[in-house]
């Protein structure tokens, strides 16, 4: 699998970050999740991306294989793969994400927590804001 890690590295040792919400809406997709600025400091990182084809989401249990990949196993949450992933490598049925295959300009995208992950497939980077969570 070759990855590309996406904005900041946050603090992880021991503290969980999850994906807190997400939206679907004609404009786009927004996806919320908490992490760790520090080791007292809890924050949420919205991404937003305006145009997409498609996204899954599922437990980080059910992608077991990506944590055996030593790019994941950081601070990073978002990353960029370039091959080997959903769209490229890890589907095996016959006529499925065929057209996402074949569209070059096509990104496959990661958001990465402890206990939840998305994968987005989508033309260009999300927006990437820092917010407060309210408690």
């Amino acid at each position: 699998m070759t990855i590309d890690k996406i904005g900041k590295e946050y603090y992880t040792n021991k503290l969980e970050s999850d994906i807190i919400d997400f939206k679907w809406t004609v404009s786009g997709l927004k996806i919320t999740i908490s992490t760790w600025k520090n080791q007292e400091k809890q924050i949420g990182i919205e991404y937003e991306f305006s145009g997409f084809n498609g996204f899954r989401f599922l437990d980080e249990g059910d992608l077991l294989g990506y944590w055996d990949y030593p790019d994941f196993n950081n601070g990073f949450h978002l990353f960029r793969i370039i091959n080997g992933g959903w769209k490229s490598g890890e589907v095996t049925q016959i006529g499925i994400l065929d057209v996402s295959r074949a569209i070059d300009e096509l990104n496959e995208f990661f958001i990465a927590t402890s206990n939840s992950c998305f994968t987005v497939l989508a033309y260009e980077k999300p927006t990437i804001t820092e917010i407060e969570l309210k408690d």
